[in-house]
C-alpha cells in the first residue's frame, strides 16, 4: 500500500565544517542522529520514493556510508547532499550507493569563496570531478542577492564537470548578506533565465516556464507544486517531523509518534494539504493545484506558513 510520501529529507547530523549565514538550520549543531534502527523500521512501513541524506554535512556523521547502505533499502532512490569540502577523504567507491549526490555550489569561484570560504569552490568542483562515473552529481545553487545574475556562469561551470545544475531560493529568514530577493520581477526573471540554460529547479512558481504543468491544473486536487506535508516531510538529527527542511514547524516527534501516524493524521499537514486555507491570491488562483506557493518562505518572511508566497508575481496583481 503507498502512503503517498515521496520525499523525506534527513539530517543525519547537525554538524558542519562550515558556517554559512544563510544556513536555515542553526540550532543543534553538535547533534547526530543516535536512533538510526527506530526510522529505518518506520521507513520501512512508508518506503519513500526519494530519500536524501542532508545535514549540516552528512559526511561529518559517523558511520555514514553504513547507515546509508540501511537506508537503502528502505526507499526506492538514495541521494546525498553535501558542500563537497570532504567528499575526496573517502574512497569514491563508497559513493555507488547513493543514485545522486548534490553538491552546494553558490556561483563562481569569488562569489562562491566570499559566501562559503577561501578554497571552498575548488572543494566542490573537484569533488564533482572526484566522482565522474561513479554515481550521477548535480550542482545547487541557491539563489540570492549575491549570484542571481550569474546563472550562465553556473551553468557553464557544471557543463565542464558534467554535473547537472540545480537552483532553489533562499527563503527570507534575515541572516544578512547576501540577501533573499524579494523583487517578484527579479524572481521571475531568474526562474526564466534558469529555464533558457537549461538549469533545473523545484520551486513551485517555476510552473509558469513549463507548458506541461500548466496544462495539468486540477480543479479539485494536488497534483503538483509545493511539496511540504504534502508529498514530503524533513526530519531533524532530534527526530522532529517538519513539513520541509526550510519549513520547520514541528508536526510531531519520532520519539512520541510513528511517521505514518505523523504523515496521516498531523493537523499541521492537513492545513497545508486544503489550499483553502491558504491567504490572498492563492485559493482563487487557477494555478493553485500545481503551485500554492513556497510555503516556506511565506513563514519565513511574515511567521505565517499560509501567507502568499512574497515572491509571486500574480499574487493580487493578476497575470503579467
Amino acid at each position: 500500500m503507498s502512503y503517498g510520501l515521496h520525499l523525506v529529507v534527513l539530517e543525519v547530523t547537525g554538524r558542519c565544517n562550515l558556517s554559512c549565514n544563510y544556513c536555515y538550520r542553526r540550532e543543534g549543531a553538535s547533534v547526530d542522529l543516535h536512533d538510526s534502527s527506530l526510522i529505518l523500521s518506520q521507513f520501512a512501513e512508508l518506503m519513500p520514493s526519494f530519500l536524501i541524506v542532508s545535514g549540516g554535512e552528512p559526511l561529518l556523521a559517523e558511520n555514514i556510508f553504513t547507515l546509508a547502505k540501511e537506508f537503502k533499502k528502505v526507499c526506492k532512490r538514495l541521494i546525498l547532499t553535501t558542500n563537497g569540502s570532504l567528499v575526496k577523504e573517502f574512497p569514491k567507491s563508497y559513493f555507488h550507493i547513493f543514485d545522486g549526490v548534490q553538491i552546494s555550489l553558490d556561483g563562481d569561484k569569488q562569489v562562491h569563496d566570499s559566501l562559503r570560504g577561501k578554497g571552498n569552490f575548488e572543494s566542490a568542483v573537484n569533488a564533482a570531478i572526484y566522482l565522474q562515473g561513479t554515481t550521477p552529481v548535480s550542482f545547487l545553487c541557491t539563489m540570492n542577492s549575491a549570484n542571481y545574475p550569474h546563472l550562465d556562469t553556473i551553468a557553464q561551470i557544471a557543463q565542464e564537470v558534467g554535473a547537472v545544475p540545480k537552483i532553489g531560493r533562499m527563503c527570507g529568514f534575515d541572516h544578512g548578506d547576501p540577501f533573499p530577493l524579494s523583487n517578484p520581477c527579479t524572481w521571475k526573471s531568474t526562474l526564466e533565465e534558469a529555464a533558457h540554460h537549461g538549469i533545473l529547479n523545484d520551486d513551485p512558481l517555476n510552473f509558469w516556464f513549463d507548458e506541461k504543468k500548466k496544462k495539468s491544473i486540477h480543479k479539485e486536487k494536488i497534483v503538483g507544486g509545493c511539496t511540504a506535508g504534502i508529498a514530503g516531510v524533513a526530519i531533524s538529527p532530534e527526530l522532529d517531523v517538519y513539513p520541509c527542511v526550510k519549513l520547520r514547524i514541528p508536526a510531531g516527534n519520532l520519539k512520541e509518534q510513528s511517521l505514518k501516524d505523523i504523515w496521516l493524521h498531523s493537523p499541521l499537514f492537513a492545513s497545508l494539504r486544503d489550499w483553502h486555507n491558504l491567504k490572498g491570491h492563492c485559493p482563487s488562483c487557477e494555478y493553485v493545484s500545481i503551485c500554492r506557493g513556497c510555503r516556506a518562505d511565506a513563514w519565513a518572511r511574515t511567521g505565517d506558513y499560509l501567507a502568499p508566497d512574497p515572491l509571486c508575481w500574480l499574487n493580487g496583481r493578476g497575470e503579467e
